[in-house]
């Protein structure tokens, strides 16, 4: 599907954006190749019912943790996530970076300060294991006291050296995790089974053709549709079955598109799916910072039914530095999403 009819009207506020139709944008080719380390994904039962293990597996290396969940219970709850040694050595594991929002009852809100939070990578914790000890990786997961309804999402990268298991769990305000995990019992799926273990936590995305503004004119990259771009299978740890994460949620998309010319590009996303909030990240130099971009930056949420065409400006980047786009399905959103290469007029 793509994008019919946009007027650019989010980034005509801010630059001299000509009125462009995008009823017949072209594909552009990219070639895509699913490399890092594990993906550990935690969404089914999404609306938890009762006390028990969410998802839990054993892991070592680079590992991304993505959970989202509601408490679908009458009382106050916390999920917590429980890091165990599965040695007899003291190991210290680094969490590179980390997102832990909610709860609140407005899920776009959390899911979009979630890739926000992730993507600004200003956060760095440790978790310093003894030999077979557990322990939650970070305490604040103990203070999130979570309603009826309310959401929670957690996104933690990490590398483990040795072995570690890795369990989430829903469990009464005043448990002890580490008590609670010894006798509590796995929940089953919910119809969506939206849980599981997938080798290769990252996406790369790369163009093999440069992309020339003047001679190529408007192009869009589609992504996270199970089409154009496939959905990731994998394995549910606590059955053993096959599991597809429709939507690629969690699944870190690196996408880097070669330009042409000494002239700049402007680039967009366009929600495809229905209503969607989330952010990216934008690298246009490798001696700069990541920098953060709102999708959409000046309202909470954007592609309603009724405003399938809108889009969110993500800026006007020189051709001739090198440019990577860091981007991720946030939790709550629909999809697929387009990232748009368009000549600056």
């Amino acid at each position: 599907m793509t994008c019919i009819s946009s007027t650019f009207a989010e980034a005509s506020q801010h630059k001299n954006v000509k009125r462009v139709d995008l009823v017949n944008v072209n594909e552009w080719e990219v070639s895509s190749a699913d490399t890092g380390g594990t993906l550990l994904f935690s969404d089914s039962p999404e609306e938890a019912k009762e006390d028990g293990i969410l998802y839990t597996d054993k892991v070592e290396g680079k590992t991304r943790l993505f959970y989202y969940h509601t408490n679908a219970t009458n009382k106050p709850k916390k999920v917590v996530a429980v890091m165990e040694n599965l040695t007899d050595d003291k190991v210290s594991i680094v969490v590179n970076r980390y997102a832990l929002t909610g709860p609140s009852k407005d899920y776009l809100y959390v899911g979009k300060t979630a890739q926000k939070d992730f993507f600004d990578g200003k956060y760095m914790t440790y978790v310093h294991l003894k030999a077979n000890q557990s322990k939650v990786i970070h305490p604040m997961m103990e203070q999130q006291k979570i309603d009826k309804d309310e959401l929670v999402n957690g996104i933690f990268e990490f590398e483990a050296k040795t072995p570690v298991k890795v369990t989430v769990a829903i469990m009464p305000m005043n448990a002890d995790p580490i008590e609670f995990l010894k006798t509590a019992k796995v929940l089953p799926r919910d119809k969506h089974g939206l849980r599981g273990t997938f080798t290769g936590m990252d996406r790369v995305i790369k163009s093999e053709r440069e992309y020339d503004p003047k001679k190529d004119g408007i192009v869009s990259i589609t992504l996270a549709d199970g089409k154009i771009d496939q959905y990731r299978t994998g394995i549910d740890a606590t059955d053993g079955s096959i599991t597809e994460n429709y939507g690629n949620y969690g699944i870190l998309y690196k996408i880097n598109i070669p330009t042409k010319g000494r002239a700049s590009t402007n680039y967009y996303l366009c929600p495809r799916g229905g209503v969607y909030a989330g952010a990216i990240g934008v690298k246009d130099n490798v001696f700069n910072d990541m920098t953060v971009i709102e999708t959409p930056s000046e309202k909470p949420f954007f592609g309603t039914e009724k405003k399938v065409d809108e889009i969110a400006y993500l800026g006007k980047y020189e051709n001739r530095h090198p440019l990577w786009i860091e981007f991720s399905p946030p939790g709550a959103s629909n999809l697929p999403v387009k990232l748009i290469l368009a000549p600056v007029e």
